[in-house]
């Protein structure tokens, strides 16, 4: 596995970097959107300056455990409008992807483009061997977006996420890199 202390990344829209302090106002504001914060597991709701820069200050540990977060943000308008990011596991060869953006920028396409570029970058740039990634049950748009970006359905585990002491069905989508290589990537 290599790894990659600060990394930026760009695709045709987008420029994925990582987040700093100067972003906390667009994370309180997008996060902070119920409708945001109820897609998760980890969003605490209501979201705060607190939860904006504990979550800052975690990443920076993270890193040196081999995970990467990028903000979202579009060339033509800088600021971020989401967040997306790799979780290694422990066998320190695949890893779990996680999304969200904000309310305004749903539906255009956003979220695909991000997640098909930190998918290009965990296996050709980190040389990971395998990516998941899930959603709850009822956030069908999330599904989406990881079916076009080419993960494959694996299962549903019913009851398999807990949101603040709420169980939601979870579903499982995942790729191997020779999977995605060999799709044409």
């Amino acid at each position: 596995m290599k790894t990659i202390a600060s990394t930026t990344l760009e695709t045709e829209r987008l420029i994925l970097r990582p987040p700093g302090t100067a972003d906390i106002p667009a994370i309180v504001r997008h996060a902070g959107d119920p409708r945001v914060a109820f897609k998760t597991t980890a969003i605490p709701h209501p979201y705060h300056l607190g939860h904006a820069v504990g979550w800052l200050e975690s990443i920076e540990l993270d890193r040196a455990n081999g995970n990467t977060v990028f903000a979202i943000e579009r060339k033509t308008e800088p600021g971020l409008i989401g967040v997306i990011a790799i979780e290694l596991r422990s066998d320190k060869c695949s890893a779990d992807i996680g999304y969200w953006l904000g309310v305004k920028h749903w539906r255009k396409g956003y979220a695909t483009e991000a997640l098909r570029n930190v998918m290009r970058h965990a296996f050709e740039d980190r040389g990971l061997l395998y990516l998941g990634a899930c959603h709850m049950a009822d956030n069908l748009a999330s599904g989406r977006v990881m079916q076009k970006a080419r993960m494959k359905f694996e299962h549903v585990i019913r009851g398999g996420m807990d949101r603040f002491g709420v169980l939601h069905d979870r579903v499982n989508y995942g790729i191997f890199a020779d999977e995605w290589r060999f799709d044409g990537a």
